[in-house]
């Protein structure tokens, strides 16, 4: 890596009055599948890439390598060169990031070195164990990323750049009705998991599942959302608080900062440095991250901004890695008093297949997943067949009626090349008028 640096010195020097910008990665991954209660199988991969990107008088020219070396980059260099003043120059041209800030890595861990294969495949066997005699056989993911390297611009920044998440992503499905169920972990070492904890929130949500299966009707509901459902309603709503939705025309908020946009129980904000999250040191420009606070008590406070939304827009930049690090405030009641208190409604563990209708409005219709259940009296009662719903996320918070006072840890993976796992910290919520448009019969 270092001698690799040195050469990429060696090219930015020969062509002067030309910008630079150089993303070095090291990614490694150990990824073990569990099916059927047993290890499926457990794959490691290491991937060397270096992007690059030359720029001069508004025109940028960008490439990937893999298995980088000296020669390599020259040839790709001098190629960016010859083709550069062929491009269109951009209106909205800014140049590289300049944040010279350096995040402090003390502390940081390789994610591996707390998660050995004795120790994940012990977890599995604790799983199965719990899900066995419930009926339920046990699948998923256990990821592991080391991700080491450098950012290296002609404008003088020179940074490293260190990632090691790990994720746990737990499914129990019943065995002779398909039912399913999750639980998951993330962070950034394995150290930080309570096993009891884990499988006995897996198993209160299997006992639920081993409940009869119905469908239901149509209509308004009253909804508990689990974490997860949570967690990915607050990723879709604040792609709304990005520079290029604002800049794009299709942002939600729009023309409403500081303006109480949803009740004061909803305070959400972007922690890269929580302690249970998976931290950022940089967001994508190299900016030290930073964290941002979306929505205080109901009210919206502000958008992410990146170098160069934060130029073309002419606002500050922030730093933010936005929805990379959810964290929402909990509340103030337990799960049990939350069910307890509704008289017909539903539970709804996960979402699937979420897609916008209207994304300035916030409509989206997606399908629910891996446990939605009847409440009746305060009590669950019955499984429901995976629901098809029709809401605009907004109102769903607007709505909001109670948030509880269990927060966890809900881990996200994109599941292609670097799986880019982070997580975020939210708790369950309570809402009302919450629109399912039809069963799928299924579940």
């Amino acid at each position: 890596m270092d001698r690799l640096k040195g050469e990429l010195k060696k090219i930015m020097a020969r062509f002067p009055g030309y910008g630079f910008r150089f993303r070095y990665l090291d990614w490694e991954t150990d990824f073990l599948r569990f099916y059927r209660s047993q290890a499926n199988y457990n794959i490691s991969k290491r991937t060397v890439v270096l992007n690059g990107t030359v720029e001069r008088e508004k025109r940028k020219f960008s490439f990937q390598i893999a298995d980088p070396d000296g020669a390599k980059a020259t040839a790709m260099v001098e190629r960016a060169v010859s083709l550069l003043n062929d491009l269109p120059p951009d209106p909205d041209f800014t140049s590289f990031e300049d944040d010279p800030t350096q995040y402090d890595y003390h502390g940081f861990v390789k994610a591996a070195d707390s998660a050995p294969l004795s120790r994940k495949l012990d977890i599995l066997e604790q799983a199965a164990a719990a899900a066995g005699p419930l009926g339920f056989d046990i699948y998923g993911t256990f990821i592991t990323v080391n991700s080491d390297g450098f950012l290296l611009q002609s404008n003088g920044l020179d940074k490293r750049i260190f990632v090691s998440p790990l994720m746990l992503d737990m499914k129990a499905v019943k065995r002779d009705t398909g039912v399913t169920v999750i639980n998951s972990f993330g962070g950034t070492s394995l150290d930080g998991l309570d096993p009891a904890a884990f499988m006995a929130e897996l198993a209160r949500k299997m006992k639920w599942a081993t409940l009869p299966i119905t469908d239901v009707a149509p209509g308004d509901y009253t909804v508990i959302l689990g974490p997860q459902a949570v967690h990915t309603f607050l990723s879709y709503l604040l792609s709304a608080a990005y520079g290029q939705a604002l800049d794009g025309g299709v942002s939600f908020f729009e023309g409403k900062e500081g303006k109480p946009l949803f009740p004061p129980a909803l305070t959400v904000a972007s922690r890269p440095d929580h302690p249970q999250l998976i931290p950022f040191p940089y967001n994508g420009d190299g900016h030290i991250a930073r964290p941002l606070s979306f929505i205080d008590k109901g009210v919206f406070r502000d958008f992410v901004m990146n170098h160069y939304y934060a130029h073309k827009l002419n606002r500050p930049k922030n730093g933010s890695v936005g929805v990379a690090a959810l964290v929402m405030e909990p509340g103030s009641e337990p799960l049990e008093q939350m069910i307890a208190g509704v008289d017909r409604g539903l539970y709804i563990a996960n979402l699937h297949y979420m897609n916008f209708i209207n994304r300035k409005e916030t409509s989206v219709t997606g399908l629910t997943r891996d446990g939605t259940f009847l409440i009746e009296k305060g009590k669950v009662v019955k499984v429901v067949n995976n629901l098809r719903y029709t809401v605009k996320i907004s109102s769903v918070f607007e709505n909001l009626a109670a948030v509880g006072s269990d927060q966890q840890v809900v881990p996200n993976s994109d599941n292609y090349f670097e799986f880019d796992i982070s997580a975020g910290l939210v708790p369950h919520i309570l809402t009302k008028g919450f629109k399912i448009s039809s069963s799928t019969r299924t579940i």
